[in-house]
């Protein structure tokens, strides 16, 4: 597991042109936040130093708007098949119009399939503190129909 401080540390070393046909990133159920999106975000943008067809997972990762946000912004300077998958975060309305727009205005048009991968939970009334806790290393398990995090 990674916290945001380690996300900046495994991302510091492709400035330096290290594993140059790595083909997907995955920072999946690990609690990076906003800030470990945002190193994400920061490797991403040097764009050169990375493979172009690089797929970054930051599933259940506790990211919300001020991560999508830098995601978003470093899309224009990514390759052009760099993709993300942000589903199950903490992100709001903001962050995913900031990331749509980045994506419309890098392909011209927002992709259907796109608003697949901003998809986020919805448990009402403590979806935020569920994706929360699976971010942190929760798991979820049914117990008699009941929807538990542990």
């Amino acid at each position: 597991r990674y916290g945001a401080r380690g996300v900046e540390a495994v991302c510091g070393v492709f400035r330096r042109g290290v594993a140059p046909r790595l083909q997907n990133l995955s920072f999946a159920f690990m609690p990076i936040g906003d800030a470990g999106a945002a190193a994400v975000a920061a490797a991403v943008a040097t764009g050169a130093a990375l493979p172009p067809r690089l797929a970054v997972t930051m599933v259940l990762c506790d990211v919300g708007d001020e991560g999508a946000r830098s995601i978003a912004a470093a899309l224009s300077l990514a390759g052009p098949g760099c993709r993300f998958q942000l589903m199950f975060n903490r992100i709001g309305v903001a962050g995913k119009s900031a990331v749509l727009a980045a994506l419309e205005a890098r392909q011209g048009w927002a992709a259907f399939s796109h608003m697949f991968n901003l998809i986020q939970m919805r448990y009402a009334p403590g979806s935020a503190m569920l994706t929360r806790a699976m971010g942190r290393g929760g798991r979820i398990s049914s117990e008699s129909g009941r929807l538990l995090a542990s």
